[in-house]
C-alpha cells in the first residue's frame, strides 16, 4: 500500500478539506452509500481531484476513521491524567476506548481489517501519540518492561483494544478483568533473579483507580438529586 503524506484535515490544504468533506458525507448518508462526487462538491473541488487527493472510497473511509480517532484522543489524555501509574493509565484507555470506538460505523470498519489496520503506519502513528509517552513513564519507575521497544508494546496494545472492542461484553468489568490478567503479564517488567514481577504497586493503583471512578460517580448522582428541579 503506497503511503500518502499526512496533513491534519484542519490544515485548510485541499486533501484536508476533502477529508473533511468526507466526514461530513458519511454523517449524513452512512458508510455504505458514500460517493467521491458527492465529496469533491462538497468539498468544492473535481471529482479527479478528490480521487488524485484520496484514492479510493476504502480509502477515504480510513482516512475519516483515523480523523475521528483523533478526536477521541483528548478524552482518553484526560481520564488517564486522572490515574497514577502507567497500568492505571493504560487500563483507563483501554475501558474507554473498548466502549466508545466501535460506536462509530468507520471506526468499526478500520478495527474489522485487524492485521492491515494494526500495521498501518497512520493507526501506528496516533497510537504512539497517546500510548508512547505512558509506555516509557512506565519504563522509568519500574513498570514497564524494557527488552522490547515502545513501538512493539504500542502495537500489542492496539491489537488488544481490537479485540477487547470486537467482545459482545464490553463492560468495564470485562474490559479491566482483560487487561489485568492477560495483558498486564505482557507488558510488566520482572526482576533479573527469579523472573517475579517487579511492579506490585498495581493492585493499589487499581483500587485507587475504582475509588476514583466511585466518588465520579457519587459526585454525579449527588449533582443530580440537588438539582432546582429537584429541590422544589
Amino acid at each position: 500500500m503506497t503511503v500518502v503524506a499526512e496533513f491534519p484535515p484542519e490544515d485548510g490544504t485541499v486533501r484536508g478539506r476533502l477529508i473533511q468533506a468526507a466526514d461530513a458525507e458519511v454523517t449524513a448518508r452512512g458508510i455504505s452509500a458514500v460517493q467521491m462526487d458527492a465529496i469533491a462538491r462538497r468539498a468544492g473541488v473535481s471529482r479527479a481531484t478528490a480521487f488524485r487527493q484520496l484514492g479510493t472510497i476504502s480509502e477515504v473511509l480510513v482516512q475519516v476513521a483515523l480523523l475521528r480517532a483523533r478526536r477521541h484522543v483528548a478524552a482518553v489524555d484526560a481520564l488517564m491524567a486522572q490515574r497514577t501509574g502507567a497500568f492505571s493509565k493504560i487500563e483507563a484507555a483501554l475501558v474507554y476506548t473498548a466502549r466508545e470506538l466501535p460506536t462509530d460505523p468507520t471506526i468499526s470498519a478500520l478495527i474489522a481489517r485487524h492485521s492491515a489496520s494494526v500495521h498501518d503506519p497512520r493507526v501506528h502513528e496516533v497510537a504512539m501519540d497517546v500510548m508512547g509517552p505512558v509506555l516509557e513513564e512506565g519504563r522509568r519507575t519500574g513498570e514497564v518492561r524494557t527488552d522490547l521497544p515502545v513501538s512493539e508494546l504500542v502495537d500489542f496494545l492496539v491489537e488488544q483494544t481490537y479485540l477487547a472492542a470486537e467482545e459482545l461484553d464490553r463492560s468495564a468489568d470485562a474490559v479491566r478483568r482483560r487487561f489485568r490478567h492477560f495483558m498486564v503479564p505482557s507488558l510488566e517488567a520482572r526482576d533479573d533473579s527469579g523472573g517475579e514481577y517487579i511492579s506490585h504497586t498495581k493492585d493499589v493503583e487499581h483500587a485507587v483507580g475504582a475509588a476514583i471512578e466511585a466518588l465520579g460517580e457519587l459526585a454525579r448522582h449527588l449533582r443530580r438529586d440537588g438539582s432546582p428541579g429537584d429541590a422544589q
